[in-house]
């Protein structure tokens, strides 16, 4: 099974700070949040790739996920793969 996931990153230490869940039925949003292809979009969904966040793909990230993503002290990213622990 794949997972989606947004991913936080600590930008001094690179440490994973937080995991967010993406739920399938917020794909299609979320592609058009970032602008892909349906190249990238398909990449995504099948799992074999990661995508970097920018400030502004971040604040609409915040508003479909009722949350602030915060650039300024974190490097988020999104990223796509099989869940190992199922």
């Amino acid at each position: 099974m794949i997972i989606y996931t947004i991913d936080l990153f600590d930008k001094q230490t690179e440490d994973l700070i937080l995991e967010v869940n993406i739920p399938k039925k917020n794909l299609d949003p979320i592609s058009k949040i970032m602008g892909w292809d349906e190249e990238d979009k398909m990449d995504f969904i099948n799992g074999v790739a990661v995508f970097n966040v920018n400030k502004v793909q971040a604040t609409s990230l915040g508003i479909l996920f009722e949350t602030i993503f915060d650039t300024d002290n974190y490097i988020i990213q999104m990223s796509a793969g099989e869940d190992n622990d199922r």
